[in-house]
């Protein structure tokens, strides 16, 4: 049987993938070290206040954008679209310091910490890691992937050093951990700005900006983004919206045990979703850009029986090895956090591939159709969080909603995309990795030693080594056999 070449741009990606998750999963450990779990409570209540300026007044921009990525960069107008982009970011910065004052100020979010370092290192934050999040993913969309990842990886290294030297020689508090992580943003993206100038051929045109700024345009992208401003916020409440609402009610040392068994789970999700997102969503926007209703469509399968599969196989994992991770990657203190890192698993399962399905609705400009599925899951996991942490078992009951919330977003959304698409999600291939994921299991039997750090390391790289290859056979598998590509 021949062996299959790997693409060169493949090696490329999954290579920086690899050193990512090193980087990533450092940070952690180093954060955890530093931070007392009260601190780290601290540090994902900032990042949730983040997170709903980021997901409510950013995402769905963004979304408009890079529908409109390729055409701009034809036209060598982008820099210009990132000039208005730009003006409406500062206001939004000035915006973000305004809401966490009053944050601060009601409901008493950030109290004990100096207001106008907080004020600034927000805004700050804002500015910076929002261009990080455009010009670098944009260098992906157009195919420049060797930029990408070295910029990815350049961010996440200088990162962990200024936030660890910040936390280490002035204070370990979640604000100075933040501060790193803004000044290592703010370092790179100057750099990737002018890469990015270079290889765009593009400049910033008065002209140009003032005949885009007509009411009919402004008209149509506000058609375009409301129902996601909508769709986002509802999207926050089901996703980060506990985390207020436990340092309200039951502190930030609890936040700090649960956020961070969350995190966890979310940040190996997000870099492998991320390996899916830079190989195959250049191919999916470019496809999907086309009057074609059937082109559209073949599209998005491609996508999802690429995507899928590796998505279930990294939930069992990941849900077999949290014992590991937990002693790997955070310190002593943290050691009860393991069994939200398997709620968190299965949180990002239906997460990322609800958020497939949803690429349905960008694909079709039906962006209304998002709506439903995320304001119910919202409303029963900000129910359910509410409730949940009133009882007894909370530490039980709370994480359970959450998936619940996750589960019933899924359900709605696959229901609702099937109007807009006849798609398919390709079964099999989803049960055949399934099985694949089996032998995970034999994890269980290792849990009595899981405090060995050596063995720890063992089982992760062993099972990590099984996961790569379980998606090198079902990536390239023959088309007769997997109906893959």
């Amino acid at each position: 049987m021949k062996i299959p070449v790997i693409d060169k741009n493949i090696i490329v990606i999954v290579s920086g993938r690899v050193l990512q998750i090193g980087l990533t999963l450092a940070s952690v450990r180093v954060f955890t070290s530093l931070l007392s779990t009260a601190e780290a409570g601290n540090l994902y209540l900032l990042n949730s206040i983040l997170g709903l300026i980021g997901l409510t007044l950013l995402n769905p921009i963004g979304m408009y954008m890079n529908r409109s990525i390729h055409r701009w960069t034809a036209e060598r107008t982008i820099l210009s679209h990132f000039t208005l982009f730009n003006a409406y970011l500062i206001s939004l910065s000035f915006f973000s310091a305004a809401l966490m004052f009053a944050l601060y100020k009601v409901m008493h979010i950030g109290v004990g910490m100096d207001l106008k370092f907080l004020l600034l290192v927000v805004s700050l934050f804002v500015f910076f890691n929002t261009w990080n999040t455009v010009i670098i993913p944009t260098l992906n969309l157009l195919n420049f992937q060797v930029s990408f990842v070295f910029f990815t990886l350049l961010t996440l290294l200088l990162s962990l050093i200024f936030s660890g030297l910040f936390s280490l020689f002035i204070k370990a508090t979640a604000l100075y951990w933040l501060a790193g992580q803004v000044l290592a943003q703010a370092i790179v993206n100057v750099f990737a700005y002018l890469h990015f100038r270079k290889v765009v051929h593009s400049r910033a045109d008065v002209h140009h900006m003032r005949s885009v700024l007509t009411r009919e345009n402004l008209a149509n992208v506000i058609s375009f983004i409301m129902p996601l401003v909508i769709t986002t916020f509802c999207m926050w409440l089901q996703s980060q919206s506990y985390r207020i609402i436990i340092a309200q009610g039951i502190g930030t040392e609890f936040l700090g045990m649960i956020g961070l068994g969350l995190a966890v789970s979310s940040q190996i999700a997000a870099v492998v979703e991320s390996i899916m997102q830079q190989i195959y969503y250049p191919d999916f926007y470019r496809n999907i850009s086309t009057h074609d209703a059937a082109q559209r469509t073949e599209a998005w399968n491609a996508l999802a029986r690429r995507s899928l599969p590796a998505y279930m196989s990294l939930t069992i994992c990941v849900s077999f090895i949290a014992p590991y991770l937990v002693n790997i990657l955070a310190d002593p203190k943290f050691k009860g956090a393991s069994v939200f890192i398997v709620y968190g698993a299965w949180i990002e399962l239906f997460r990322m591939t609800t958020i497939i399905l949803a690429s349905i609705a960008h694909s079709e400009m039906q962006t209304t159709s998002l709506m439903k599925s995320y304001f119910f899951g919202g409303l029963v996991s900000v129910l359910g969080v509410y409730f949940g942490m009133r009882t007894e078992h909370y530490e039980q009951v709370i994480p359970a909603m959450l998936v619940a919330g996750g589960m019933l977003t899924l359900v709605i959304m696959y229901h609702d995309m099937k109007k807009l698409m006849r798609f398919q999600l390709g079964f099999n291939r989803i049960v055949k990795a399934t099985l694949l994921s089996l032998p995970f299991a034999g994890a269980v039997f290792f849990y009595s030693d899981r405090q060995n750090l050596m063995l720890s390391l063992g089982m992760v790289l062993v099972c990590g080594l099984y996961f790569l290859a379980t998606q090198y056979y079902l990536s390239y598998k023959p088309r007769t056999e997997a109906g893959l590509l």
